[in-house]
């Protein structure tokens, strides 16, 4: 899955992770990336942004700072993965920032798959896809799958990335300058694809694998935020057409 090399260690790289209720999962996940941290040789802090979990994962993240480079960001009340990722940004040292879900759907093993492409200026923005060919999904039903793919449709006019609905993505910070975000619901990824400063953009394979600890956070309301989302989006892209297309 992965090769070691020294260019990875030559950027430092941010991890934001959202959490609410995971206590379980993230004392499994922060080891894991920091194994990979290790062994890569890659040089970089993670940051977990709690929502006030009520089975205190906040607390078990904080005795993990003892041990390893950890930030902590404590919110007070549930506030949405989106709003909590963009607080995550806010605090990130990172040349390269990277976000990915706590639940251990994302394996942190693929993490130099990702950055490398960034750090060997190949791309700007780098989406973990489990739609190219090598990615998939394991352990959905097919009610899951579907949803799925059918938020993936409704966003073909905003982007050609073939996994736009991806949570796990990295990225140069720089694609950022100057833009604004302001993400309803869950899908920051699609707002970066669309705002994001950036020339190149690549998918990599991915496997996701479902929780085996906690719940799913999908919900109905969840639902109706994605598609005000893609509203605002659709509407954001053909006003920023508009722009580009007045005469100087």
């Amino acid at each position: 899955m992965t090769s070691k090399t020294a260019k990875v260690k030559k950027k430092f790289v941010s991890i934001v992770i959202p959490t609410y209720n995971e206590r379980e999962n993230i004392r499994m996940l922060v080891p894991r990336i920091f194994r990979v941290f290790k062994r890569e040789r890659i040089k970089g802090e993670v940051i977990i942004v709690d929502d006030n979990s009520p089975d205190r994962t906040g607390e078990i993240a904080e005795k993990l700072k003892n041990k390893y480079s950890l930030k902590v960001i404590h919110r007070e009340k549930k506030s949405g993965l989106s709003s909590a990722v963009l607080e995550g940004f806010r605090k990130a040292d990172g040349e390269i920032i990277g976000v990915m879900d706590a639940d251990l759907s994302h394996p942190p093993e693929y993490i130099p798959d990702f950055v490398r492409p960034i750090i060997r200026k190949e791309a700007d923005l780098v989406i973990g896809s489990r739609r190219v060919k090598g990615g998939g999904i394991r352990g959905w039903p097919l009610s899951r799958i579907i949803i799925s793919r059918s938020a993936a449709m409704l966003a073909k006019g905003l982007t050609k990335a073939k996994d736009p609905m991806s949570g796990f993505f990295f990225f140069n910070r720089k694609i950022m300058n100057s833009i604004e975000l302001k993400p309803s619901g869950y899908k920051i990824c699609l707002e970066i694809i669309v705002k994001g400063k950036y020339d190149k953009m690549k998918e990599i394979p991915y496997v996701f694998v479902n929780r085996k600890e906690g719940k799913s956070k999908l919900g109905f309301m969840e639902t109706l935020r994605y598609f005000y989302h893609l509203f605002r989006l659709y509407w954001y892209k053909k006003s920023h057409k508009k722009q580009k297309a007045l005469p100087i």
